[in-house]
């Protein structure tokens, strides 16, 4: 019982940081110059940017919901 406590308790630590790592906005950054690449853009015009899987880099994204990617986005547009 112990044993199953231990895994069932790495993995939820294990999920969340995978989770919580897939929503980083700081990813955006290694392609994206915000004031440069999005200047003129909505966050709507973004959004949509970063949701179509054909560019090969936002493929992963199809992991995010609209609200993670929304929340990313809105971090990023701060800065």
């Amino acid at each position: 019982m112990k044993k199953l406590m231990t895994s069932l308790t790495f993995a939820v630590v294990l999920g969340a940081s995978v989770s919580a790592g897939a929503a980083d906005p700081e990813l955006c950054l290694d392609c994206h110059e915000p004031a440069e690449d999005w200047q003129g853009m909505s966050a709507q015009e973004i959004l949509a940017e970063a949701k179509n899987t054909k560019i090969k880099r936002h493929a992963d994204n199809r992991e995010l919901s609209d609200e993670e990617l929304a929340a990313m986005i809105a971090a990023l547009l701060k800065k």
